[in-house]
């Protein structure tokens, strides 16, 4: 789980934005509470805000993890900088996350120059006793490193480590996974990173328009949760059926290097974990897909029954609303996982935003959900709690600042409209409009 991240000097973020999941002293709907030993943490984040407000950025802030792994920093826009200042591109970029995975509690983050493409820093430590223990630690700019493992068993580690003192352009966490699992190494010496990276990498998803996402969950499989929950939110699909169709089609509708990238998404997921059916969705078709045992792959498209029709219809033949709970079921299905949804109100009704939420935060899932939204209708404390809600704000000098309801609990009463006071502007972050234009 995430327990808060930090970030600093990340496009509209200048100053040090501090974003927490850890609840509050709220008492109402404590099943939206994941208990541990140590800490209260939040199953669901809403982030609130008027248009270019920042409030997207969070969650590509949080996600840039992934982009440094999966494509290095080298490929990376070097400009996403906050770039109010133009001295500040020179200036380093700051991003940490907190982290409570099983019995366990992390800080891993990463110091990086943005404009020259560079890594500065890197840390990972377990924060579990009084006494951290620094696992891993780098600092490039005066090329040294520390860490607390001394075990000269396992010169692999302090290997990697050595020869990463100078590398600016892979982060260590990255590397020494590769390693480990090019050596096929299950040593729990190493548990302490595989278990961040899988959380980081694996079980954060981000949920964006895209030409196609693919999902590591079988919709055939779970039809039947699927169907019960499509239609507890007035959704009259009955039953899904399967038409056989080849990977040859599925390449016609994808850019070479998407359909090159969808391939290894698929061999990775099959690496994990070995014969999995998974779902795919390009644009508004769907398909379960799994690769055989020859290296093929076993494809069907995906086609639905409506009450009282016997035809059998295509997922492009759905409601974009249809569609978009669809790319969002696995939230409900699925355990252990961070889920990063930008604008999750896209195409739903509002009714459907709020009954989507309730069924989330009423679930045993143990998966977290962090979404930025428009939909006011969401501040309803009989859905979500005060510290559940987060607002962004630009200043006048387009810096963003992040903010929790809960720093209005003198006000935020449990028996007040809160969209309605939001509206009216009682907590910021709603847009200025000009009541007096005219042409």
């Amino acid at each position: 789980m995430i327990i808060g991240f930090k970030v600093k000097n990340f496009r509209s973020f200048k100053d040090l934005q501090h974003f927490s999941m850890i609840a509050g002293k709220v008492r109402n709907n404590e099943e939206h509470i994941l208990k541990n030993n140590k800490y209260k943490i939040l199953k669901f984040a809403g982030m609130f805000g008027a248009n270019g407000s920042g409030k997207s950025n969070l969650i590509l802030a949080i996600g840039i993890i992934q982009i440094l792994i999966n494509k290095g920093i080298k490929k990376m826009i070097n400009n996403l900088y906050y770039r109010g200042i133009p001295d500040l591109k020179m200036e380093d970029s700051y991003f940490e996350y907190e982290l409570a995975l099983g019995n366990k509690y992390y800080s891993y983050g990463f110091e990086i120059n943005i404009y020259k493409r560079e890594i500065v820093s890197e840390w990972l430590i377990d924060m579990t006793k009084s006494h951290e223990k620094i696992i891993f630690e780098r600092d490039l700019k005066n090329n040294k490193y520390n860490s607390d493992i001394k075990d000269k068993k396992h010169v692999n580690f302090s290997n990697c480590l050595e020869e990463m003192k100078s590398n600016n352009s892979d982060l260590f966490l990255g590397e020494m996974v590769r390693r480990l699992y090019m050596s096929s190494n299950n040593d729990s010496y190493f548990s302490d990173i595989i278990s961040v990276y899988k959380f980081l990498i694996q079980d954060t998803v981000i949920i964006t328009p895209s030409t196609h996402k693919l999902f590591d969950i079988d919709y055939l499989k779970n039809k039947d949760k699927i169907i019960k929950i499509l239609n507890a939110l007035d959704i009259d699909i009955v039953d899904f059926v399967t038409e056989k169709d080849d990977i040859k089609n599925i390449k016609l509708k994808l850019l070479e290097n998407d359909f090159n990238n969808l391939m290894h998404e698929i061999d990775d997921l099959e690496t994990r974990y070995k014969n999995v059916r998974c779902t795919l969705r390009i644009e508004n078709d769907l398909y379960a897909i799994q690769k055989t045992s020859d290296n093929n792959y076993d494809v069907c498209s995906i086609k639905f029954l409506h009450k009282n029709n016997n035809n059998n219809f295509g997922a492009y033949e759905e409601s974009d609303g249809t569609i978009r709970i669809l790319e969002l079921i696995d939230i409900l299905l699925t355990d252990n996982k961070l889920f990063l949804i930008d604008e999750l109100d896209s195409s739903l009704h509002p009714i459907l935003v709020s009954g989507f939420l309730n069924i989330f935060l009423k679930s045993e899932t143990t998966n977290q959900l962090i979404i930025t939204t428009h939909e006011s209708k969401t501040l309803n404390f009989d859905l979500v709690r005060r510290d559940e809600i987060w607002f962004s704000e630009k200043s006048e000098r387009g810096d963003t600042k992040i903010y929790s309801l809960e720093e209005y609990k003198d006000i935020a009463r449990f028996d007040k409209k809160i969209d309605k006071a939001y509206l009216e502007g009682r907590f910021g972050a709603i847009a200025k409009i000009d009541k007096d234009y005219e042409n």
